[in-house]
């Protein structure tokens, strides 16, 4: 980084040298897709450690790799995935994956019952790094321009993409409130606090109370679990709303059969 951005004010982030933040997403997004295509594997295949090496290229490529000198020390843990702290100059929280986790993506999993129950069971595995940026993108489809992509942090071992957020006032919600909205959005009830909009093919998953908060007139989801389902996932969540079944939601805690590996 420039000697102009080291000496910046303690509370004052790393100055936005681009003039598309907002595109920034998007732009992650793009390359690590074209920069993996070729990998022979479909695309949710590839490694954590590929995955990492392409997104760090691409922040190289357009200046956006942070120091964590250059980071306040007074961040703290902001739930599973994330060290948060709050940026005073642009009144924003900025979130830092933590530890090599990059939250959960859904899914099903064939269980072993008896023949008198579904077998099938919706899970939360954990996420890759592209996973975790598709999730940005669809936060931002739901709240347009809610999460910008400030930069990555690349250390031996250990990659950390950097976020922020605009900062709200909490103002808590009830279960029944977020139902009602994602209804008013044009979505169904797959289960508790899980929705499916069938018209852009996008289900918002984890979206309970503590995920949402009141701000104005809407509901902010500033953390829950948006994706496009497809394959088995997608018919299962069709068959489910046909037959007015409800899934049972299993928050899995072992994951390592469920991504790419790391190395």
């Amino acid at each position: 980084m420039s000697d102009e951005k080291r000496e910046r004010p303690e509370n004052q982030a790393p100055a936005d040298d681009s003039a598309d933040s907002q595109d920034r997403i998007l732009s992650a997004l793009g390359y690590l897709k074209h920069s993996l295509s070729g990998d022979g594997q479909s695309f949710g295949q590839v490694s954590f450690a590929r995955q990492e090496a392409s997104l760090t290229e691409w922040a190289e490529n357009v200046g956006l790799i942070l120091n964590p000198d250059d980071l306040p020390s007074k961040a703290v843990r902001g739930g599973q995935e994330h060290d948060i702290w709050h940026e005073e100059f642009n009144d924003r929280y900025w979130k830092l994956t933590r530890n090599g986790v990059f939250g959960l993506s859904p899914g099903i999993e064939l269980a072993l019952v008896s023949s008198s129950e579904d077998a099938r069971r919706f899970h939360l595995w954990e996420a890759t790094p592209t996973q975790y940026l598709e999730r940005l993108r669809l936060h931002n489809v739901l709240v347009p321009e809610l999460n910008r992509l400030e930069g990555i942090i690349a250390q031996p071992g250990d990659l950390t993409i950097v976020t922020s957020q605009p900062r709200f006032d909490i103002v808590p919600v009830t279960q029944d409130e977020i139902d009602d909205w994602f209804e008013s959005l044009g979505f169904e009830k797959v289960t508790s606090a899980a929705y499916y909009r069938k018209e852009d093919n996008l289900g918002v998953f984890d979206a309970h109370d503590k995920n949402l908060i009141r701000a104005g007139g809407t509901l902010v989801p500033f953390d829950v679990i948006p994706c496009h389902p497809e394959g088995g996932f997608l018919d299962f969540i069709k068959e489910t709303l046909t037959s007015g079944h409800s899934l049972q939601a299993i928050r899995t805690t072992h994951t390592a059969q469920s991504r790419p590996a790391k190395e």
